[in-house]
C-alpha cells in the first residue's frame, strides 16, 4: 500500500506542476483577464463532467468489484452523450460563459468523462499506476499544445487553452481505450441494459455524485461571485493563489485515492476505519509543513514568476491557509465512506459546508473581494470538517483519543517509510 500512496503522490505532484506550468504560461502571457476566463471555462467543465460521472465517477471503484463490469460501462458511456448535449441546451439558454466557447466546452466535457470512466475502470482492477499515467497524459499534452498555440501560433487568448486541450484529452481518450481494453468484453448487448443495474448503477452514483457536487460547489462557488461581479481580474490572480494552496492537497487525496481502493475490497470494515484514522494523522502533520513552506514565500517571488498583474496572490489567499489544512480531514476520512458505499455523512457534511459558503460569500466578497472569498471558504471547510468528524467517530465507533498522536504511531510511520523505498516487494 505505501508504494501505492507514494506513487500516487509522485503523480499528483507532476499534475500539479503541469497544471502550474499552464497556468503560468496563460497568466505571463495572456494576463490576469484571460487567466479569469479560462478558470471560469474550466469550471464549468468540471460542472458538467460531475454529472456525466453519475454512472461513470468513481462510484464504478466500488460497484465494479459487486458486478459484471460490461452491465456499468456501456449505461456511462451513453450518460456521458446525453449529459453533453444536455449541457450544450443549457449553455446556450444561459450566460454562464462566452457563446463561442460553448461547442469547445461541451466536447471537453464528453471526452474529460470518458477518459475518467476508463481511468476508475483501472482503478477498480487496481491497476492504480497505469491510473496514474492516464492522469499524467492529458496535462503533458495541453502544456506542449499551450505552448505552441502562444510561440508558434501566437494565439493570446482562452483559445490558446482551448485548442490545446482538444488535442490532447483526444489522445488520452484513445489512450485510455487501450488500457482497459483487456478488462472488457463486449459480447450481446441486450443484457448490458438491464433494470437491476442500471437502478444500482443511479443510486450509488446519484449519492456518490451529490457528495462530490456538493463539494465541488465548496471548493468553486466563490469564483462565480467573485469573478462576475468584481471581475476576472480578481478571480484570476485568486485562482493562482488557490492552485498553490490546493497542492497541499496532493498528499491527502493520493492517500484517498489508495486506501478507497483498498477499503472496497475489504472484508474488515473496522479496520479499514481505523486505518484511516492513521492516514488523516500523518496526512495533517505533511499538509502543515507544506503550508508553513508556502507562507514562508515572500510576495515578491509571485511577482517574479506571474508578473506585475499578480502581486496580491499572497495577499489573496492569507485567509485560506487555516481552512486548506483544516479539510485535509475530509478528504481522507471520505475514502471510508466510499470504500463502505455508505453516504449519509458526507452528504450532511458537505451540505452544512455549501450552506455557510452561500452565507458568508454574500456577507463578505462584496465587501472584502479576494480575503472575503478565502474567509468564506475557510468558514465552510470548517463546518464540514466538524460536521464530519462527529459523524465518523460515531459511525465508525472511533474514540477522541485515537486521533491523538502516539509514540507507536511515529515508530509505525518510521516503519512504513522505511518499507516503501527499500522495499522489495513489487506488489
Amino acid at each position: 500500500m505505501q508504494k501505492l500512496i507514494l506513487n500516487t503522490v509522485l503523480a499528483r505532484c507532476l499534475s500539479t506542476a503541469l497544471n502550474f506550468g499552464i497556468a503560468l504560461l496563460i497568466a505571463r502571457h495572456a494576463g490576469p483577464a484571460v487567466k479569469g476566463d479560462v478558470t471560469l471555462l474550466i469550471t464549468t467543465i468540471w460542472f458538467l463532467i460531475f454529472f456525466s460521472n453519475i454512472l461513470g465517477g468513481q462510484v464504478l471503484v466500488y460497484l465494479i468489484p459487486r458486478s459484471k463490469i460490461e452491465l456499468l460501462l456501456i449505461p456511462a458511456y451513453v450518460w456521458s452523450i446525453f449529459i453533453a448535449l444536455l449541457g450544450l441546451v443549457f449553455l446556450k439558454l444561459t450566460h454562464v460563459v462566452h457563446a463561442n466557447h460553448i461547442p469547445s466546452i461541451v466536447v471537453l466535457s464528453f471526452l474529460s468523462s470518458v477518459i475518467s470512466i476508463n481511468q476508475t475502470v483501472l482503478l477498480a482492477r487496481r491497476q492504480i499506476v497505469n491510473a496514474n499515467t492516464i492522469l499524467i497524459v492529458p496535462l503533458l499534452g495541453q502544456l506542449i499544445g499551450v505552448l505552441v498555440c502562444f510561440y508558434s501560433m501566437h494565439i493570446k487568448d482562452a483559445y490558446a487553452y482551448i485548442y490545446a486541450s482538444l488535442i490532447a484529452y483526444l489522445l488520452t481518450a484513445a489512450i485510455s481505450f487501450v488500457a482497459v481494453r483487456r478488462f472488457i468484453h463486449f459480447g450481446g448487448l441486450k443484457e448490458f441494459f438491464t433494470a437491476k443495474e442500471l437502478k444500482n448503477s443511479f443510486r450509488y452514483g446519484l449519492l456518490f455524485q451529490l457528495i462530490e457536487i456538493l463539494q465541488l460547489l465548496n471548493l468553486r462557488y466563490y469564483f462565480y461571485p467573485l469573478g462576475l461581479q468584481q471581475g476576472s481580474r480578481y478571480l484570476g490572480v485568486f485562482s493562482i493563489g488557490i492552485s498553490i494552496l490546493e497542492a497541499v492537497w496532493i498528499i491527502p487525496r493520493s492517500v484517498a485515492t489508495v486506501h478507497y481502493v483498498q477499503t472496497s475490497h475489504a472484508a474488515d470494515v473496522k479496520a479499514e476505519a481505523d486505518r484511516a484514522v492513521q492516514l488523516f494523522k500523518f496526512s495533517f502533520v505533511l499538509c502543515g509543513f507544506a503550508l508553513f513552506a508556502i507562507w514562508l514565500v515572500p510576495s515578491q517571488v509571485y511577482i517574479f514568476v506571474f508578473g506585475p498583474g499578480f502581486s496580491d496572490v499572497k495577499h489573496s489567499m492569507r485567509f485560506l491557509f487555516p481552512g486548506i489544512l483544516i479539510y485535509s480531514f475530509p478528504l481522507v476520512i471520505s475514502s471510508f465512506y466510499f470504500g463502505t458505499g455508505k453516504y449519509r455523512s458526507l452528504i450532511i457534511a458537505n451540505a452544512m459546508g455549501f450552506i455557510t459558503l452561500i452565507i458568508f460569500s454574500r456577507l463578505l466578497i462584496p465587501s472584502y473581494v479576494m480575503s472575503g472569498a478565502g474567509l468564506a471558504a475557510t468558514l465552510s471547510f470548517t463546518v464540514a470538517t466538524v460536521v464530519l468528524f462527529a459523524l465518523f467517530k460515531n459511525d465508525a465507533k472511533i474514540r477522541l483519543t485515537d486521533f491523538l498522536f502516539k509514540k507507536e504511531d511515529w515508530l509505525l510511520a518510521k516503519s512504513n517509510v522505511l518499507n516503501t523505498f527499500f522495499s522489495t516487494d513489487k506488489t
